[in-house]
């Protein structure tokens, strides 16, 4: 594997864990700037799974507590699915999204 792919995958893991933390959507942010380090489509759909362990690192702290066991619920009751995954599906395609925009910004800034 290309040492640019590790490092914009950890990027988007760790960077996209604390930009969440701070507010849920930052995890483009994280994206952006993975995508622009990795500098290839292709490659950049590793972002999917980047963003899925991102905000695995966030939920871990919720998972146990209270408040999540509401939300959870809730979501349930109206979206038919448990929360937990989706939110995990979620954070893959904002990571992507973000992954797919930085190594575009990257192929336009090289020429």
């Amino acid at each position: 594997m290309n040492k640019n792919v590790i490092l914009g995958f950890f990027v988007i893991v760790f960077l996209g864990a604390v930009l969440t933390y701070v507010y849920w959507p930052l995890l483009i942010v994280a994206g952006i700037i993975g995508g622009y380090v990795i500098q290839d489509t292709k490659k950049a759909l590793s972002a999917f799974v980047a963003g899925i362990l991102s905000y695995c690192i966030l939920f871990l702290r919720f998972v146990s507590s209270d408040y999540f066991g509401k939300v959870s619920t809730f979501i349930n009751s109206v979206a038919g699915i448990p929360a937990l995954p989706l939110t995990l599906i979620i954070g893959g395609i904002l990571a992507l999204l973000g992954a797919l925009i930085g190594v575009t910004l990257y192929k336009i800034f090289k020429k």
